[in-house]
């Protein structure tokens, strides 16, 4: 997780301020351009957009709350056509073939292969805890896994305890 932490009060909250070079990456990502892409027109690696991407809460949150804000102004302009839309389709499906418009009106319902709006947190607040969350668990995972194979060891020790060198308990 990249934050930037209060150095003389930690416990303080994360800044989740962004750079103007993070908003402008922001900015080419939900417009359709590549990691790479991004990169190259902010002037850093590839690797420091995917770092923000995938592991800075504050980016995160912003970059779906664009997502967001652009699938809803899209789903507005799509609304406006509706009535016209509507006329084609029942003008269609009082047609010689039907099949297509009726197709057409089912996608429209989310009945037939629908695309789902996009979604994730929008507060950084809450990936940052998330991403804890994740962290600690992989963190236990390993400690749990750690005292699992010590476990078998000592087990193993203790059966080799009970069976001597002559198979006698």
């Amino acid at each position: 997780m990249s934050t930037t932490r209060n150095q003389t009060n930690p416990d303080a909250p994360p800044d989740w301020t962004l750079s103007q070079q993070q908003r402008t990456a922001i900015d080419l990502l939900v417009t359709g351009h590549t990691l790479q892409a991004v990169a190259d027109a902010i002037g850093v690696q590839r690797p420091t957009v995917s770092q923000w991407v995938n592991h800075h809460a504050g980016f995160q949150a912003e970059l779906n709350l664009r997502r967001q804000q652009l699938w809803a102004d899209l789903v507005d302009g799509l609304r406006a056509l509706a009535p016209k839309a509507m006329e084609v389709l029942k003008a269609e499906l009082e047609g010689e073939t039907p099949l297509q418009a009726a197709i057409h009106v089912l996608k429209a319902c989310g009945l037939y292969g629908g695309i789902a709006a996009p979604r994730g947190a929008t507060d950084p607040r809450v990936l940052a805890a998330a991403m804890q969350l994740a962290a600690d668990a992989s963190q236990h995972a390993a400690a749990d896994a750690a005292l699992t194979i010590r476990r078998k060891a000592y087990n193993r020790y203790l059966e080799d305890l009970h069976v001597g060198p002559m198979g006698l308990s």
